[in-house]
């Protein structure tokens, strides 16, 4: 131990001193260092790093050793050894966490890195806190994310929000959330294993409870939808899709939570219970009023997932319908945007064709004109955009239809 001491008090203090590694021709006489020694001291503290790391074996410790990791975990369970030792390999473990890929790649060692989780239960909050912070520090680096699923950290970070007493809880949580979003963004393999080992609650409580941790739960909350089965009936499960139809409300994260249902909806089971809750009075209220009050940016980005919930459930299409979202779609067909009025188009067809009073349809909505006027139309030079001949096609092909339903 008093080796591994020692070397730390070397390093501790080469890192205050960064100028004695230095050539002196690279320090200017004021003391600062030129771009070249700026250059120069970043690799040697890289390499001495990697070298206390590796060489020394902290990083390399195996079991009963008594560096690192293994030095930490003797500490804890000695009473005789000062807290002030395992603080101070904590801290040196943090400093390290925020250097180059080079040492964080030597962190990622599959030995330390579970020996450092099997410690979360076992040591004082203030330690925990930077154990976790350095753990959040290496999940920022793509190259570390495999090690710390190999090792098991999304099943040892999640129980760490369970806490709910303390002065360091909210930092507690906040590294937790900020390195599951790190590890869990763009793979659903991470977070179908976020969702097996019981995030779903959690991020449930800090949104509902208005924590200043809810804009980290959101995203993670949202991508859930688009994991696995599994995750989308934990969703379910614990409330998520009235979540989702509230966040409706809120224009930062309005689109993505629409998009999150139709996925929900669209991967439904026999039991149909997607369909059920989207199907509630309050739900269908909640839709329509948003597509009512959607801002004009991002009004043709929420088209296809409203297309995606009315193809799907030919219920959830009739109740929609018959509860104000006919009339909207046909008073947006006069958009700017060519892509829009087909995407308008096509959801006025799913509509139409699962009314349960289409000719009524027609006549309240003077539909007919509406789609004489849309193939008659010229804008401005646009009318040969290869949108806008596909919003005649589609309006020539509706207008058929309607005929032919009015001739009979």
């Amino acid at each position: 131990f008093s080796k591994n001491g020692k070397e730390i008090g070397n390093l501790d203090s080469s890192l205050k001193s960064p100028a004695k590694l230095l050539p002196n021709k690279l320090i200017s006489p004021s003391g600062t260092v030129s771009n070249e020694g700026a250059v120069l001291r970043s690799g040697i503290t890289s390499q001495t790093a990697s070298g206390v790391l590796s060489g020394s074996g902290v990083l390399n410790a195996r079991p009963g050793s008594a560096t690192s990791s293994g030095m930490l975990t003797q500490m804890v369970s000695n009473a005789d050894v000062a807290r002030e030792y395992v603080e101070k390999v904590a801290d040196l473990l943090l400093e390290f966490s925020q250097a180059d890929s080079i040492v964080k790649s030597h962190m990622c060692n599959q030995s330390l890195l579970g020996r450092l989780f099997q410690m979360f239960n076992k040591i004082e909050p203030p330690i925990l806190t930077k154990i976790l912070k350095c753990i959040n520090n290496l999940s920022t680096d793509p190259n570390c994310l495999e090690s710390l699923q190999r090792a098991g950290a999304i099943r040892h970070l999640i129980p760490n929000l369970e806490l709910r007493e303390g002065a360091l809880v909210s930092r507690i949580h906040n590294e937790v959330l900020n390195a599951l979003f790190n590890l869990c963004k763009i793979n659903k393999r991470r977070q179908e294993q976020a969702a097996e080992n019981g995030i779903i609650p959690h991020l449930m409580n800090f949104i509902t409870s208005e924590s200043p941790l809810k804009q980290h739960a959101l995203p993670l909350l949202c991508d859930m939808a688009h994991a696995s089965r599994n995750s989308r009936e934990q969703l379910r499960a614990h409330g998520g899709l009235d979540i989702y139809l509230n966040l409706l409300e809120d224009e930062n994260w309005a689109g993505t939570a629409l998009d999150s249902l139709a996925v929900c909806l669209a991967h439904d089971n026999d039991h149909r219970k997607v369909e059920q809750a989207l199907l509630k009075k309050e739900a269908i209220q909640k839709l329509v009023k948003f597509f009512q009050s959607c801002p004009e940016q991002y009004f043709t980005h929420i088209l296809d997932p409203f297309l995606k919930i009315i193809t799907k459930s030919s219920r959830i299409n009739t109740t929609l319908a018959v509860n104000g979202l006919t009339t909207l779609l046909v008073a947006r067909l006069d958009h700017q945007d060519a892509i829009a009025r087909l995407n308008l188009l096509k959801l006025i067809k799913a509509v139409y064709e699962h009314h349960p009073r289409p000719k009524q349809l027609i006549v309240e909505n003077d539909l007919p004109q509406k789609l004489q006027n849309l193939i008659e139309e010229r804008r401005d030079g646009h009318n040969r955009s290869g949108g806008q001949v596909l919003v005649k096609q589609m309006a020539t092909s509706l207008l058929k239809a309607l005929h032919i339903n009015t001739v009979l």
